[in-house]
């Protein structure tokens, strides 16, 4: 006889429907090697000019996704997440050896030495611990700082979260810092064709340089979640039951896995370099713009114009994620003061019946002012030769940034990046 209820009847064993249960998130699989492929062979004056691809391959996860990439990468973000990345279920908390839940955040207790040393050897961007990788684990226990007392009570999460906390609170303080102010030069136009234009010099422009933010993006905990290479998703699925035929389709979920990205790494890895024994790797930093104009209350006539910049090589589930840190700050547009407005009003000879126009023409104009002022000669030169920056992991790469996506409004047209795409 099974169990029994307190009324002594038979107990059920109850089941929720299928609708009711979630289906949780699974990574893809870790990277598989396939043999070269030759890709194509030319014969050109009594030579043999030979391109060769080793395309590699990841296992088919639980829904059928696997990658392709073009050549084996230097990290792989997605073989390291969790579920705990991709689902906000509560997880089973441990237990002791009476049954009872342990508590291991201790989230105001400092981590130690030792704790401080494995998390860091955690996080150094490999997937797959080569015998490298477990020499430098090897020579963390050996470190004098390190005792396996400390470790007790240790969680990875616990000890990972503290560490954002901490450069968090440090990219805050920096963050202010960072900030530089000036003032740009609009030019207005008469009204009038015998009377030439005239520049107004519009001030409380805060702003950061773009190659600080990417060197800040690049060498931030985020970067463990960079993809520096491209790959093409896929998903195969049977074409029926009854069949063993599969059917394979492409998957397009982020910029580092669409064709964009894929042709312009393509492009990068012929890029030329300043150096020009460089032998580091070149990665894209693909650049995410976006600006609004905002009213920051219901009452009053407070606003804010700001710039914010993104990376096409994370995933859009952290970017889209309120606390990741994934937005950067990149400058705060100003609005042009009572005093220019009507300095133009004086000047402009048809402001009577145009000044709703003139005043959106002179937005634009300021827009563009900025955007010529961020995009110096500094980020040109990066922009064709690429910029050498230290990542998380402690790899030097040669970082290229480019445009990906714009989101704005009506004055802030893309002139810019056609512009930019001309070098």
């Amino acid at each position: 006889m099974g169990e029994l209820t307190q009324t002594l009847r038979p107990r059920r064993n109850r089941r929720l429907p299928a609708r009711y249960q979630d289906v949780l998130p699974e990574g893809t699989a870790a990277i598989i090697n396939t043999e070269p492929q030759i890709e194509e062979r030319v014969p050109l004056r009594r030579r043999v000019i030979l391109r060769v691809r080793e395309h590699l391959k990841t296992r088919l996860n639980s829904f059928g996704l696997w990658r392709e990439y073009p050549h084996k990468p230097s990290h792989d973000p997605d073989g390291e997440v969790s579920i705990e990345d991709m689902s906000n279920l509560p997880s089973q908390p441990d237990r002791d050896e009476d049954g009872g839940a342990l508590d291991n955040s201790d989230s105001d207790t400092p981590l130690n030495p030792t704790q401080t040393l494995l998390t860091g050897w955690q996080n150094n961007g490999n997937s797959t611990k080569s015998n490298g990788e477990m020499e430098k684990l090897a020579d963390i226990i050996q470190h004098p700082e390190f005792r396996v007392a400390e470790l007790k009570g240790y969680t990875a999460q616990t000890a990972n979260a503290k560490i954002t906390k901490a450069d968090e609170d440090c990219n805050h303080n920096k963050l202010k810092d960072s900030f530089l102010e000036t003032s740009v030069d609009i030019e207005v136009p008469s009204g009038d064709k015998n009377i030439p234009s005239k520049k107004f010099s519009i001030p409380g422009l805060l702003y950061r340089k773009p190659l600080s933010v990417i060197h800040a993006a690049f060498t931030s905990h985020l970067a463990n979640q960079f993809h520096y290479t491209p790959f093409r998703l896929f998903q195969t699925s049977k074409t029926s039951e009854s069949s063993d035929d599969e059917d394979i389709q492409r998957v397009r979920t982020d910029v580092y896995n669409s064709d964009a990205f894929i042709q312009e790494h393509y492009r990068v890895l012929q890029a030329p370099t300043d150096d020009p024994n460089c032998k580091r790797e070149k990665v894209i930093a693909a650049l995410m713009c976006w600006s609004d104009a905002t009213q920051l209350a219901n009452f009053g006539t407070a606003k804010l114009w700001p710039i914010y910049m993104l990376f096409g090589n994370l995933s859009k589930y952290i970017r889209a994620s309120p606390n990741s840190g994934a937005v950067n700050h990149l400058a705060y547009i100003p609005v042009i003061p009572d005093s220019i407005k009507h300095a133009i009003s004086m000047f402009h000879t048809k402001w009577r019946t145009q000044s709703k126009d003139i005043i959106t023409h002179c937005n634009r104009e300021l827009y563009h002012a900025i955007w010529r002022h961020l995009l110096d000669d500094e980020f040109i030169h990066a922009y064709r030769y690429g910029i050498v920056i230290k990542c998380f992991d402690g790899v030097e790469r040669r970082i290229y940034p480019r445009f990906f996506t714009y989101s704005a409004d009506y004055p802030e047209k893309y002139v810019f990046i056609n512009w930019l795409m001309l070098y």
